[in-house]
């Protein structure tokens, strides 16, 4: 009888203890759901930002960014325009700083930014941008149809067209000799008509003419023009062995 009732005692405080482990269990559970989950309040900031991409100069002059947090008032901003960073960086109550790009000249450009809350959580965004000239398009040298071919002693003529979209930044020579070492302006009108003479050739002339164009991106174009003197025929049909002089 005294075995039965002990047997009975066992069972009733297994059943005790199994049901206190499992209420512990729970609590623990519980506490560390609590433990792993975060405030919202507490969240780190985050940044947005816009993207001008590629761009002509002058059509972006800021990049703005904005910060979100529940105490913007709080936050450290850190701006780094290519990897140097600005002065007096701070948000305004909306929670925007606007970066102003109007200084750069062309070529890639970067921007970070960092944002720090007041539990020292941080947010990183970053951007890439390009900047370029408008197109000025090529210099081109356009010769009319003109004869190469000359009598003795007669004129050689010499005309065309300059064109490019800036006539007045290029700077178009001439040379009968090395143009490297020796020019001469080509008379040009303001729409890059052009016309010379070269009066009585007595000898072949080469005639090398270059125009250099552009503001911001230049280009070039070379042309090299020969005249051909036909010799005169004696009445025997001989040609003559008269000296000729440049023109």
């Amino acid at each position: 009888m005294f075995n039965v009732e002990r047997g009975g005692m066992d069972k009733e405080q297994l059943r005790s203890l199994t049901l206190a482990f499992l209420m512990i269990g729970s609590v623990m559970l519980g506490l560390f759901f609590i433990g792993v989950e975060t405030d919202v309040s507490d969240r780190p900031p985050a940044i947005t930002g816009e993207n001008p991409g590629d761009f002509l100069v002058g059509e972006v002059t800021s990049v703005t960014v904005t910060v979100t947090d529940e105490s913007v008032d709080e936050i450290y901003l850190e701006v780094s325009l290519n990897n140097a960073k600005l002065p007096d960086t701070y948000l305004d109550k909306n929670g925007q700083y606007v970066v102003d790009i109007t200084g750069l000249n062309p070529g890639t450009h970067s921007l970070s930014i960092l944002a720090r809350d007041y539990l020292n959580q941080e947010a990183n965004w970053e951007t890439q941008f390009t900047i370029s000239y408008p197109d000025e398009g090529d210099a081109e040298i356009i010769l009319d149809n003109f004869a190469t071919t000359i009598a003795h002693g007669s004129d050689a003529i010499l005309s065309g067209n300059l064109s490019h979209t800036s006539i007045e930044t290029c700077d178009f020579v001439w040379s009968d000799s090395d143009i490297e070492q020796e020019q001469l302006n080509v008379p040009m009108g303001d729409d890059g008509l052009f016309s010379m003479v070269f009066s009585e050739l007595n000898e072949n002339l080469t005639i090398t003419m270059e125009a250099n164009c552009g503001e911001n991106i230049f280009s070039t174009d070379k042309t090299t023009i020969n005249y051909i003197v036909e010799k005169q025929q004696n009445d025997d049909g001989n040609s003559t062995n008269e000296d000729n002089n440049t023109v």
